[in-house]
């Protein structure tokens, strides 16, 4: 009985500090990018987000980079989120480069490997119930 009672526990606390860990709707979408180290994979992903930082914050994804060496972007990630229990909760091989688009509904909604095609990302986006609706209530300010 108390083996069992040390084995929910311990499943409990690892979700508990999984990201996000706030309700069942969202504010934003997130894009997850894991991998071992801080490489040149990782530093392609920053450069890229920062390109497409406007199609980005207009869909409202976040971008988070988290590596099985402890770098993290951003950097308070990983004062509030237990790294290992991310890995272990997308199921992500920490030796491995794997990205996740995560919807304001808490689902994963498209997973890659180390190079991100940003078409397919805002794709994906604009095809899902919730963003087809924010498209008719607000402009687009990356428009010219």
């Amino acid at each position: 009985m108390i083996r069992l009672i040390i084995f929910l526990a311990s499943i409990v606390s690892a979700t508990a500090f999984a990201y996000p860990y706030y309700g069942q709707h969202w504010p934003h979408r997130s894009v997850i990018y894991f991998a071992p180290s801080q490489d040149e994979h990782v530093a392609q992903f920053e450069l890229e987000t920062l390109l497409n930082d406007c199609a980005l914050s207009s869909r409202d994804i976040v971008t988070l980079v988290i590596t099985q060496d402890g770098y993290t972007q951003p950097e308070w990630v990983e004062q509030q989120f237990d790294l290992g229990a991310l890995f272990n909760l997308y199921r992500v091989n920490p030796d491995e480069h794997t990205a996740i688009l995560i919807g304001k509904d808490g689902t994963e909604k498209l997973r890659w490997g180390k190079s991100t095609d940003w078409p397919m990302v805002k794709q994906t986006v604009d095809a899902m119930p919730m963003r087809q609706q924010e498209m008719q209530n607000k402009q687009d300010p990356c428009s010219i």
